[in-house]
C-alpha cells in the first residue's frame, strides 16, 4: 500500500489570520462549493478585525453568513485547540447549521436540550459545538456545571436580533401560578392601591388586560418579602429553577410588571456576566441579517461600542430579495382584514399563502376562510408541505412565528402579517404602549415586523407579496418615526408600500379592490415594469443608505450598560454619573426619551438619596407621562392651550404620517376602540387619543396621576372633564354624580387658569336617578352623538387629504373645522346631550 505521507516534504502552514485562504484548505463534501464574492469580502474584513473581542457582521439573508461564521470559529478552534460555539435561536436552525458545516467539510456536534454532557470532540476543540441560546444562558446551564465547565474561546451569535429575545427570556421570571401571584399581589396591595387605586383594583379583580409596573420606591422596600415567596418554591417550579439564580442578587435592578393574570420580573439590563461561558469568551461575533439598531447589542449583551460604530458590512452584498409590501387599508379603508382573508382564500387555490398571527384567537378567525392553524408538532409538517411544491397549495397560519422559519421561493409567494405582532409577555405589552424608548431599549414591534417580513425572502433572487392586515398595523408603519427606526432595506420597502397605496388608484383610475389585485398580479407574473421600478426605488435606495446606528443611540446604550455595571458592584454614584452625563450630551430637552432616561437615573439615585431621586422622578414624569408618577406633590401640567394651538395640535398629529391614509387608518382604529362594548381602559385611552384630532390636549389624569377624571380635554377657552360610564345601561346613580363632582373639584384646584370646565359623562343613556345630582351644566356623550362625532372627524380628514392646500393655512383649517362642526365652541351643541331625570 502506498503511504502518501512519506512523500510529503512538510506539513502545509495554515495562515489562521486569512479566513478566505482557510476555505481552500477544507475537505469540502461537494466539488462545486465556492465562496461568493460577498463572502470573500466579509472574510477579508473579518480577518482584519479577527483579534478584537467583539465584531458585528451584517449580511443579507441568503448571502452565506452561516459559512462565514463557521469559518470564523474554525480558525480559532484550529489555532488555539479550544472549544468554539455557534449559537442559534431554535433547534431547527441548529440542524441547518450542522448541515452547512458538513457541506463545508467542518466537523461539528449539536449540543441539544437535556443532554448533560457535550460531545468530547466539542470539549477538546476538535468540532464546533452548535446549540441554542437558552442552552448556554439558562441559570442551570451545563456549560457551568462543575463536571463540565465548558469555556468557549470563540462564540458566534447567529440571528443576534432574535438571540437578544431568547437570552432575555432566560432572565425573565414568569409567575402565572395562582397561589404565588396572589401572594405577591397581597404584599404589593397597600402601596399599589395608594399609588393608583383604579388600575390596582382591576388587577385585584383579575382583569388580564390591566397592567401596572411597580414603581421602584414601592418595589425595593418590599424585596425581602418578595424574595421569600419566589425562593420558597424554587425547587418545585422549572421556570423558577432556571431563572432565579440569575436574578436573585440583583432584584433591586429588576422591573416588575403585574397584570390580573400574571407577574413578570426581569432585569432592566441583561446581567450577561452571570453566564461566564459568554462573558469570558475571547472572541464574539454577532451576526445579523436585519437588525438596524445595533445599540440593542451594546445595551443588552455588553457588546463593545466600537464594534457597533463600525460593523462589518460587505459592500458587494446584493441585499435581500424583492418584497412587494401592500397595506390595502391605506388604499381604501374598505379593504380591511376580512377583505384580505377573503382574497387570500381565493389566492390559495393556486399558490401557497402563509399568515403570521400574534395570537391563537386571531389565528382561529382564518379557519372560516379555509386556512389551517399550525401549532406544536404541526409546524414542522406544515413547513415540509409548503416546500413540497408538487402537491396542492397550502393555506396556513403560524402563531408567534416571526423568526425561526424559512419559506424560500415557491414555498411562500403570499405572506400576511396579521395585525400588530405583539409579544406574549405582559412586559412586551407594557413596553409596546410606552413612548420614549431609545438607546438600545428593544423596540419589539419594529423588530417583529422586520423579522416577519423576512420569512419568505431567503435570497436576493427571491420574491414575495406581503400583505399588512389591520388598520392598527397600517397606521403604525405609516409613521415617520417608525420608518426611521427600520433598517434601510425594510424602510425602503415600507416607503414603497406607502407610495403604492397612492399609485393604486391615482395612476390606474380603477376601483381600489381591482387596483390592489392588479398590483399583486404584476409581482407574481414578474412584470418587467414592476421589477424595474422596484430596482430603482428600493435597491438603489438601500444601497445608498448606510444603516449605521445613530451615534447618540449608541452612546446612550453604552451609558445604560456602564451604569448598570456600576450599580451591581454598588457604585451607585458612578451609575448616576454615567447616565446623567449621557443625557446632557445626547438628548434634546423635554423629549419623551429624556423622561425614560431620567427615570433610570432616579432609580439608581433612590439608593443614595431618596428625596433627590423623587425630584428627578418628577422631571421624568413631566417629560414623559408614561413614566412613574411621583408619590408626593402635584405634577406640573400644561395650564393653558394657546389660541393658535388648536390648529397646531391638529397639524402636529396629521404630520406624523408619511402617507395621509395612515390618518384614516388611525381613525378606523379609534372608531373600533370607541365602541361602548370595549373594556373601560381601552375606551379611556381611545378618548385620550381622539383629543389631538380635534385640536385639544388630551390626558388621563386618573391613570397618570392616580386622581382626577378618566379623561381631560383642554382647548384655549374650553375644558372637558370626562368620566366614562360606557358599561351603564340603566339610569346613572348618585355615586356616578359624586365621582364627576369630585373630578370637577380636582380640576378647579389644579387648573385655576383654565376657563369653562364642562363636566362630561360618556354613557349609553342620558337618564339619571332622581337622587343623582350631577354638577351644573353636565353634558352627556351617547352612542349616537359619539357616532356623529366620529363621522365628522373622518369627513374632516378625508377633505384635508383630498385638498392638501387647506392644511397649509391655519385660517383655512379653522374654517374647515367650522364647516364640519369641529371648532371647540361647536362641540357641546352638536355632540352632547343634556341629562334627563328618570321617572
Amino acid at each position: 500500500m502506498v503511504d502518501f505521507r512519506k512523500h510529503v516534504s512538510r506539513k502545509r502552514d495554515i495562515d489562521f489570520a486569512n479566513l478566505a485562504s482557510l476555505f481552500d484548505s477544507l475537505d469540502r463534501q461537494t466539488s462545486h462549493i465556492e465562496l461568493r464574492a460577498v463572502q470573500k469580502h466579509a472574510l477579508q474584513i473579518l480577518s482584519e478585525q479577527r483579534l478584537k473581542q467583539d465584531v458585528i457582521l451584517k449580511m443579507s439573508t441568503g448571502a452565506g453568513k452561516t459559512a462565514v461564521g463557521l469559518l470564523y470559529l474554525w480558525s480559532f478552534m484550529e489555532e488555539k485547540h479550544q472549544p468554539a460555539v455557534y449559537l442559534c435561536p431554535t433547534k431547527q436552525l441548529c440542524k441547518q447549521v450542522g448541515v452547512e458545516a458538513e457541506r463545508l467539510g467542518l466537523k461539528s456536534v449539536i449540543y441539544p436540550p437535556r443532554q448533560t454532557h457535550p460531545n468530547v470532540d466539542g470539549i477538546s476543540g476538535k468540532a464546533i459545538i452548535i446549540c441554542t441560546y437558552d442552552k448556554l444562558f439558562n441559570a442551570k446551564t451545563t456549560f457551568d456545571r462543575s463536571d463540565v465547565m465548558l469555556r468557549p474561546y470563540a462564540i458566534v451569535l447567529d440571528d443576534a436580533h432574535a438571540g437578544v429575545e431568547e437570552i432575555r427570556d432566560c432572565f425573565t421570571l414568569h409567575i402565572s401560578n395562582d397561589s404565588e401571584r396572589k401572594q405577591l399581589v397581597k404584599i404589593l396591595d397597600g402601596p399599589c392601591a395608594e399609588y393608583n387605586s383604579a388600575v390596582w383594583n382591576d388587577i385585584k379583580n383579575e382583569d388580564p388586560n390591566q397592567l401596572m409596573e411597580i414603581p421602584y420606591w414601592i418595589w425595593k422596600p418590599l424585596l425581602p418579602q418578595i424574595e421569600k415567596i419566589i425562593t420558597n418554591r424554587v425547587n418545585d417550579d422549572d421556570n423558577l429553577q432556571f431563572v432565579i439564580p440569575h436574578i436573585q442578587d440583583i432584584l433591586r435592578r429588576c422591573r416588575c410588571v403585574v397584570s390580573g393574570a400574571a407577574v413578570e420580573i426581569v432585569p432592566d439590563i441583561l446581567p450577561v456576566h452571570k453566564s461566564p461561558a459568554y462573558d469570558k469568551a475571547a472572541h464574539r461575533l454577532f451576526m445579523s441579517a436585519t437588525l438596524a439598531d445595533d445599540s440593542v447589542l451594546v445595551r443588552e449583551l455588553g457588546c463593545d461600542i466600537s464594534a457597533a460604530e463600525k460593523p462589518v458590512k460587505p459592500t458587494n452584498d446584493r441585499g435581500m430579495g424583492e418584497r412587494m409590501v401592500l397595506a390595502p387599508s391605506l388604499v381604501d379603508d374598505k379593504l380591511d382584514r376580512k377583505w384580505i382573508m377573503s382574497l387570500c382564500s381565493k389566492l390559495s387555490t393556486k399558490l401557497n399563502v402563509v399568515v403570521l398571527s400574534p395570537s391563537e384567537s386571531k389565528a382561529r378567525e382564518w379557519e372560516n376562510f379555509g386556512a389551517q392553524i399550525c401549532l406544536g408538532d404541526k409546524v414542522k409538517d406544515a413547513l415540509e408541505n409548503l416546500k413540497d411544491t408538487s402537491g396542492t397549495p397550502s393555506f396556513v397560519v403560524f402563531i408567534q412565528r416571526y423568526d425561526g422559519i424559512d419559506l424560500p421561493d415557491k414555498s411562500c409567494r403570499i405572506l400576511v402579517i396579521d395585525g400588530m405582532p405583539l409579544g406574549e409577555g405582559i412586559l412586551d405589552r407594557l413596553d409596546s404602549s410606552t413612548s420614549g424608548f431609545a438607546g438600545g431599549t428593544r423596540n419589539r414591534l419594529i423588530y417583529r415586523i422586520e423579522q416577519g417580513m423576512g420569512r419568505a425572502v431567503r435570497s436576493h433572487a427571491d420574491y414575495v407579496v406581503i400583505l399588512l392586515a389591520g388598520n392598527e398595523l397600517a397606521h403604525f408603519i405609516a409613521k415617520h418615526d417608525v420608518l426611521s427606526a427600520m433598517n434601510p432595506d425594510t424602510r425602503a420597502q415600507l416607503e414603497l408600500a406607502i407610495d403604492l397605496s397612492k399609485m393604486a388608484t391615482e395612476d390606474t383610475g380603477a376601483d381600489p379592490e381591482t387596483a390592489v389585485i392588479d398590483m399583486i398580479r404584476k409581482c407574481l407574473k414578474r412584470d418587467d415594469g414592476w421589477k424595474q421600478y422596484y430596482n430603482e426605488t428600493v435597491k438603489e435606495s438601500s444601497i445608498t443608505t448606510s444603516g449605521t446606528t445613530d451615534p447618540d443611540r449608541l452612546a446612550l446604550a453604552n451609558a445604560e450598560r456602564r451604569a448598570f455595571e456600576c450599580a451591581i458592584i454598588n457604585n451607585l454614584n458612578g451609575a448616576v454619573e454615567f447616565l446623567s452625563n449621557a443625557i446632557g450630551k445626547h438628548i434634546s430637552d423635554n423629549s419623551a426619551a429624556k423622561g425614560w432616561y431620567l427615570q433610570r437615573v432616579a432609580n439608581y439615585l433612590y439608593d443614595i438619596d431618596p428625596g433627590k431621586a423623587l425630584e428627578v422622578q418628577r422631571s421624568a414624569c413631566e417629560n414623559n407621562k408614561s413614566m412613574y408618577r411621583p408619590p408626593q406633590g402635584v405634577i406640573k401640567r400644561p395650564q393653558q392651550v394657546e389660541e393658535s394651538g388648536v390648529q397646531s395640535i391638529i397639524s402636529e398629529w396629521y404630520s406624523q404620517f408619511k402617507n395621509p391614509n395612515g390618518a384614516i387608518a388611525t381613525i378606523q382604529e379609534l372608531k373600533a376602540n370607541l365602541s361602548f362594548d370595549v373594556s373601560h381602559s381601552v375606551f379611556e385611552q381611545a378618548m385620550c387619543d381622539l383629543a389631538p384630532l380635534l385640536g385639544a390636549q388630551g390626558s388621563r389624569p386618573e391613570k397618570e396621576d392616580g386622581e382626577g377624571p378618566d379623561d381631560l380635554w383642554l382647548w384655549p377657552d374650553l375644558s372637558l372633564v370626562i368620566e366614562a360610564k360606557t358599561e351603564k345601561e340603566k339610569p346613572l346613580q348618585k355615586k356616578d354624580a359624586g365621582q364627576l363632582s369630585s373630578s370637577i373639584n380636582w380640576f378647579k384646584e389644579n387648573f385655576k387658569k383654565n376657563k369653562n370646565p364642562v363636566p362630561i359623562i360618556v354613557a349609553r343613556t342620558t337618564l339619571c336617578n332622581s337622587d343623582a345630582y350631577f354638577p351644573h351644566d353636565t353634558r352627556f356623550i351617547t352612542v349616537d352623538t359619539m357616532r356623529s362625532l366620529l363621522e365628522k372627524v373622518e369627513q374632516f380628514y378625508r377633505k384635508i387629504i383630498a385638498e392638501p392646500l387647506l392644511f397649509s393655512n391655519k385660517r383655512a383649517l379653522s374654517r374647515l373645522q367650522q364647516a364640519f362642526l369641529l371648532l371647540p365652541e361647536q362641540f357641546l351643541k352638536n355632540f352632547t346631550d343634556k341629562p334627563k331625570k328618570s321617572k
